[in-house]
Order: C-alpha cells, then sequence, then structure tokens
C-alpha cells in the first residue's frame, strides 16, 4: 500500500526532475551544474518508493518516523550543492577581478596610444 508521505516524497522529486530539466532546456541552468540536483532528485525519489529501505535505515540509524530520513538526506545534499556554488562564485568572482584589471591596464595602454599618435600627428590631446 502507498501512503501520503511516498505520494508526496514521489511528487518532489519529479517536480524537482521537472523544473532542473526544463531549467537546463531553457539555458537558464548549466549541465554542470544541474548534476547536482539531478543526482539530488534521483536520491530522494529512490527513497521515496523504496519504503523497505527507508524502514531499514530508520531501524538502523535509530530513527522512530523512517520519512524523517528523506529530509536526513536531502538536507546534506542541499549544504553540499551550496558549498559547491559558493566554490563557483568564489571562483569566479576572482576572474572577474582579473578581467577588470586586464581590462584597465588596456584601457590604459590605448589611451596612452592614442595620445602618441595624436602628439605625432600634432593633434591636441
Amino acid at each position: 500500500m502507498i501512503d501520503r508521505v511516498t505520494i508526496a516524497g514521489v511528487l518532489v522529486s519529479a517536480l524537482l526532475l521537472v523544473i532542473v530539466f526544463e531549467l537546463v532546456r531553457r539555458r537558464r541552468l548549466t549541465e554542470e551544474y544541474s548534476f547536482v540536483w539531478i543526482l539530488a532528485a534521483l536520491a530522494m525519489l529512490g527513497l521515496s518508493f523504496s519504503r523497505p529501505l527507508l524502514n531499514g535505515a530508520a531501524s538502523w540509524l535509530g530513527i522512530y518516523y523512517p520519512p524523517a530520513i528523506l529530509l536526513l538526506v536531502l538536507v546534506p545534499l542541499v549544504f553540499g550543492a551550496l558549498l559547491y556554488f559558493s566554490v563557483v562564485v568564489s571562483r569566479q568572482r576572482e576572474q572577474i577581478e582579473r578581467l577588470v584589471e586586464e581590462v584597465s591596464i588596456l584601457g590604459a595602454e590605448l589611451r596612452d596610444l592614442q595620445r602618441r599618435t595624436a602628439d605625432q600627428r600634432g593633434e591636441p590631446s
């Protein structure tokens, strides 16, 4: 017999998969970053369908309410994704700062070159 918790878990997992695939299709989420979310949704889906696995894991961990395992799995996955995205954002911030510096240097060199060219032609700067 399928209970409400199983149905809710399956629906939430399936909804997450659909949302991730739609975001990838619309190019609002890259395939590189979608992997983490697809993995989380599939883990939730597998646990939602497998009531014996949930019950076994709950008894092994000493958890009274087996569906709480779904949250126990989801929370570390979400924190892992957040940590991964923080690393990506940090790396991109460093790259942006380096690019801003390079653009500033190139802009200064271009202005200097334009000034020297104007001086050679006898034009006012």
